[in-house]
């Protein structure tokens, strides 16, 4: 057991961790500091990043709280910049920030259209961008990025479109970095199915007003659906993600590891 716990610290390393204000990206910023690391915790908001921050610190590791929007390629700037003033390096990145929207393309927005591409993907690619000189240089990285189950071949959903879109750019983006920056960065993506969060709540939600069904319906619906009978938590993500920062994963890159609680192929 000692050499397995050996394997899986995170002891002297730093992760930035966009997104973790809550949901997601909180429980894997927490995640990655309870088996040792560093969080550089990113947000939109503010109040909700200094909230994971002090909670880090609480535990016993050290944090910083940094607001960015990730589609802004100053704010990255910003952010990067104050993370390795803070802690010196980033061994670490999780792009995680994003949004979703049920909405069938025929009733979705320009602007709901680029919010969706550029909180994702083009954040995904302003974050890798800015963060991968800084492993290379190190020679040494682990780069994990959100996809979904949606990004996969007979998978993508109706009513999802620019959703579908970013998560597909990000998979792309995940496999071009991966053969770019090898052998010393590793580039992964981890795709989550429902995990029940406030964002899938308010997807819940919308589904509903727009079929004229109540959002629990449409939440039952969504979890019989799954083999494993059961939503996934934030944490679930997480020890995916933390999987892939260890040792224990030192021969996968480019890969997008589904973590669906068993969902099909086809929605």
């Amino acid at each position: 057991m000692d050499d397995l716990l050996k394997e899986i610290s995170l002891s002297g390393r730093v992760a930035l961790v966009t997104g973790a204000g809550q949901s997601i990206g909180r429980g894997i910023a927490l995640r990655l500091a309870k088996y040792g690391a560093d969080i550089a915790v990113n947000d939109l908001n503010e109040e909700t990043a200094g909230r994971t921050a002090e909670q880090i610190r609480s535990s016993g590791r050290d944090a910083v709280a940094v607001q960015a929007d990730v589609s802004k390629s100053k704010d990255v700037d910003r952010m990067v910049d104050r993370a390795v003033e803070h802690f010196s390096h980033i061994d670490i990145l999780v792009n995680n920030a994003g949004i979703s929207a049920d909405r069938p393309i025929l009733d979705c927005s320009e602007e709901l259209w680029d919010r969706h591409l550029d909180i994702m993907a083009k954040g995904t690619f302003l974050c890798m961008k800015k963060v991968a000189p800084l492993m290379l240089e190190r020679k040494w990285g682990r780069i994990i990025n959100l996809g979904s189950y949606v990004a996969q071949l007979n998978c993508f959903t109706k009513s999802f479109g620019p959703y579908c879109a970013a998560k597909g750019a990000i998979i792309g983006l995940t496999q071009v970095a991966a053969q770019e920056w090898a052998p010393h960065i590793l580039v992964n993506a981890v795709g989550p199915g429902d995990v029940e969060t406030d964002m899938m709540e308010k997807e819940w939600q919308e589904a509903g007003e727009r079929t004229g069904v109540p959002a629990a319906q449409v939440k039952e619906k969504y979890r019989k659906r799954l083999l494993l009978e059961r939503f996934e938590k934030p944490d679930d993500i997480a020890r995916v993600v933390l999987f892939l920062c260890t040792p224990l994963a030192g021969q996968i890159t480019g890969s997008h590891l589904i973590v669906g609680g068993g969902l099909p192929f086809t929605v």
